[in-house]
């Protein structure tokens, strides 16, 4: 201890506590400091921050009007080894015009559109649909072909493919003229047991949707469902969700849209808050929708 003492004494270093609160006080500081820089850069990385970073990046150069930049990413679209921008854009509707509290209920009018990253050329696909504000975009791309997805949980949807001549394709409006819907659901309990739930489902004479006449049972209690803690859903013949998914392994992607049978009473709950599933799969030819398959499941 000594030697220390006297290693100390030699370096002439005299211990004081002024000395060392300054030096405890620097220590947090400077940990203060690569704290946040650490946080700031990691937010920079984030979803969050390369949305906020690629949206002031594009109103510096779009003009925007009284719309906003809901969704944006950054993809090579021309194969020019330059990054472009892709985004949707819609205006908003507030519960509370007045309230700084206001949530975002609605988009209108939301529009798909692409900025070349290195000419800044606009194109832009005016959807003239409204969405909720739950609204996303996806880009998916198969062997074949890349697809622009905007969706929201309400069954609103828009599906777009660029053309030869790089102009938007709406695979939905190809699809049909009238508003693009599904199965409507009928179900009821079963007489013998009430944890049997019937599901029957018509097309309503949709061409891009198969005929269904057979009654599918699902039985609740063989998974732990009590069915009296659900309602039945109040959107008989709307879709919930579609995502672009390969099905077979074959390398093209197929169009899948949800509904959901039963829904939980108890507003709480975030996860599992649906029990039964109708799942529509088609395939996409001649940039329509053909119908391939329909699944009744929990």
């Amino acid at each position: 201890m000594r030697k220390i003492s006297d290693f100390i004494k030699d370096l002439g270093f005299t211990f004081s506590a002024r000395r060392l609160r300054r030096a405890i006080l620097l220590i947090v500081l400077f940990s203060f400091i690569g704290c946040g820089v650490y946080l700031f850069f990691e937010y920079e990385a984030s979803e969050s921050g390369l949305k906020r970073m690629y949206s002031n990046e594009v109103s510096k150069i779009y003009d925007l009007k009284d719309n906003k930049i809901i969704d944006i990413e950054k993809l090579d679209i021309n194969d020019d080894r330059i990054q472009d921008y892709i985004f949707i854009i819609g205006k908003e509707m507030r519960s509370d015009e007045n309230s700084l509290n206001s949530i975002v209920e609605l988009y209108r009018n939301v529009s798909l559109v692409i900025m070349d990253g290195t000419t800044n050329e606009v194109k832009q696909y005016d959807t003239n649909k409204d969405f909720k504000s739950d609204v996303d975009l996806n880009v998916c791309e198969d062997e074949k072909e890349r697809y622009f997805l905007v969706s929201d949980l309400s069954g609103n949807v828009s599906l777009n493919v660029l053309d030869d001549s790089n102009n938007f394709v709406d695979i939905i409006k190809n699809t049909t003229d009238k508003e693009f819907l599904g199965y409507t659901i009928y179900t009821n309990q079963n007489s013998d047991s009430n944890d049997i739930l019937s599901v029957n489902i018509d097309n309503f004479s949709k061409d891009y949707l198969g005929e269904y006449s057979e009654s599918v049972e699902l039985n609740l209690a063989e998974n732990g469902i009590d069915i009296s803690n659900y309602r039945e859903t109040y959107l008989r013949d709307k879709f919930s969700k579609f995502i672009l998914k390969d099905i077979n392994n074959d390398g093209v992607l197929e169009f899948v849209g949800y509904q959901y049978i039963l829904y939980s009473l108890d507003e709480s709950i975030t996860s599992n808050k649906t029990v039964g599933v109708i799942e529509t799969v088609f395939d996409i030819e001649d940039n329509k929708l053909k119908f391939n398959s329909v699944d009744i499941h929990i």
